[in-house]
């Protein structure tokens, strides 16, 4: 019945910085522009999956960023297949960005490889290597 995340929502700080920042990343295509109203909108991946990006709400301090230090939000991850490949193409392209990462890791079982990073507003992602498919 159900199929997964239909979209998140962040809240940014600079909307054309961040625009710019996830239209650089592959596979992040925007499909939604609105300016005027605060607002862009990716689809991500399998394409069944949207990213929002709206202005702060009204009330938002100034310089605020995010920390998973807070009750709410810890991170967001993303699959990805095409192996280690995948992930050090992915790993230049955030380093192109000047983002905010450690590069390629294992995950705490030594078993996938992932990528963690951080976006303009601190908010903390990664890339988690897939394992393909195990035949029946």
């Amino acid at each position: 019945m159900l199929t997964g995340f239909h979209h998140i929502t962040l809240n940014v700080s600079d909307l054309e910085r961040s625009r710019r920042f996830y239209q650089a990343l592959p596979e992040f295509v925007v499909d939604q522009d609105f300016p005027d109203r605060g607002k862009v909108r990716f689809r991500v991946g399998d394409q069944r999956t949207r990213l929002v990006l709206v202005t702060p709400v009204p009330g938002t301090p100034a310089g605020d960023r995010f920390s998973e230090r807070r009750i709410g939000l810890d991170h967001l991850a993303i699959g990805v297949t095409g192996g280690r490949e995948a992930l050090e193409t992915l790993e230049r392209t955030l380093r192109d960005l000047g983002a905010d990462t450690d590069g390629i890791k294992l995950d705490r079982a030594g078993e996938a490889a992932m990528i963690t990073f951080r976006d303009p507003d601190n908010i903390q992602w990664e890339f988690c290597e897939e394992a393909p498919p195990q035949a029946s």
